[in-house]
């Protein structure tokens, strides 16, 4: 069990990160419930926790389903379907110092409708209790002060047990001495002839497509915001990942074998995790959080020649956006033209009278493709402006997308 840090802002700094210098939003995971949860009647798809807590969070959340025995009637009526949040960048109500256990994303709120803050009694399942207390958290039902029975947050619950053993759902019974009644020793099964491939990891991102690797999955993310673009983000190894783990290395000077499978990238996990993390707080020299992959000052002002040739398609993307915005102006000028002289022509009609009007009384078919032919061809240029526009807008966004990509060092 994981020795949680005790219920002080200085020690949740120290084991979490900072919340107040923007330490945690880059540490968090996704942990995808084993049931049904619901927040204001939307599924929760994935729940946003500190990588610390996570794996005790998803432990615990397990250990209720195995309790409702996979049960999702047994979840609701307990109430533990009804999720009411986890992190939320605040302080504790009524202070303006302390930050919550929220802030650390490390705390979880369930069934706050009947467990409410200053409810004289909740109704929370010891079950529920006993699942988060086996993971060493502490939950808000012990506080002596002001009971939070809806709250359970992951640090030190000052060595409280749960009332009750694990439920046994699922588990092969223990294997006992026909005699003695005494445990004995459990072999392992044999093997397969072949090994059907391990189940994913119920630690995922939010995509229910990606079935990769959850640790490299975070280590994508986490370079992709230092601009060390990995390629998409699935949790595989591949040819980006590799490029932009090898760019990251080289830059913060990790002496480390570059991996070329998953298997031997987990062998420098924890170091490059442990790097991550210290680029991602490093203070800079203007003050700001964060260091970010290093760029040339050239590179840094868009100089035209290097965006050219790491980006050679903003060249084709500049000459369509100037091509269609001349025309467009060109397009729009003349239908404002068009409008114009058409309404002084019928001026000049009606006060010279020089105007015939002949009423041959057309049939229908006529008539209307009269009325067709009689649009003024204003209309159709300012339609043809408004199409060349739209291609110089898309045409300006890949310009300024592959640029910023550019300069930012994503782009190599």
């Amino acid at each position: 069990m994981t020795a949680w840090p005790k219920d002080t802002q200085s020690a949740r700094n120290a084991y979490y990160g900072d919340p107040g210098k923007g330490q945690i939003a880059a540490q968090m995971v996704p942990v995808v419930p084993p049931f049904a949860m619901f927040y204001e009647g939307r599924r929760v798809k994935a729940i946003q926790f500190h990588r610390k807590a996570a794996p005790a969070l998803l432990a615990a959340l397990n250990e209720i389903w195995d309790y409702c025995e996979h049960d999702q009637k047994k979840i609701d009526a307990a109430g533990v379907s009804n999720y009411a949040g986890a992190y939320n960048h605040r302080l504790v109500r009524g202070s303006s110092t302390k930050w919550s256990n929220h802030a650390y994303a490390a705390a979880i709120d369930l069934n706050a409708g009947e467990n409410a803050l200053g409810v004289k009694k909740g109704t929370m399942p010891q079950f529920v209790v006993d699942a988060f207390c086996r993971q060493g958290a502490m939950w808000g039902g012990w506080y002596t002060s002001r009971p939070d029975w809806m709250h359970f947050e992951f640090v030190d619950n000052g060595g409280r047990k749960p009332k009750s053993p694990a439920p046994a759902f699922g588990r092969a019974p223990l294997l006992a001495h026909p005699e003695t009644g005494a445990p004995v020793d459990e072999l392992e099964a044999p093997a397969p002839a072949s090994s059907p491939q391990a189940a994913p990891p119920n630690v995922q991102p939010l995509d229910p497509d990606v079935r990769g690797d959850a640790v490299l999955y975070d280590v994508q993310r986490r370079l992709k915001a230092r601009r060390y673009s990995p390629g998409v983000l699935d949790g595989r190894w591949g040819s980006g990942t590799s490029g932009a783990l090898s760019g990251f290395m080289n830059d913060r000077g990790l002496a480390l074998v570059l991996p070329s499978s998953v298997d031997e990238f987990h062998g420098i996990a924890d170091q490059v995790l442990a790097e991550l993390g210290k680029a991602e707080t490093e203070i800079q020299p203007d003050g700001s959080v964060g260091w970010y992959r290093p760029v040339s000052a050239a590179r840094a002002g868009a100089d035209p020649k290097i965006v050219t040739q790491l980006a050679p398609e903003v060249v084709p993307a500049r000459r369509n956006f100037l091509a269609s915005l001349w025309a467009a102006i060109v397009a729009a000028l003349s239908a404002v033209w068009e409008t114009v002289s058409g309404y002084v022509s019928d001026a000049w009609n009606f006060f010279t009278d020089h105007r015939d009007v002949v009423d041959d009384h057309p049939g229908l078919v006529s008539a209307l493709w009269e009325h067709v032919t009689a649009l003024p061809s204003g209309l159709w240029l300012l339609l043809g402006a408004g199409g060349l526009f739209f291609i110089a807008y898309n045409s300006w966004r890949a310009i300024k997308t592959s640029t910023l990509a550019v300069t930012t060092g994503e782009r190599q």
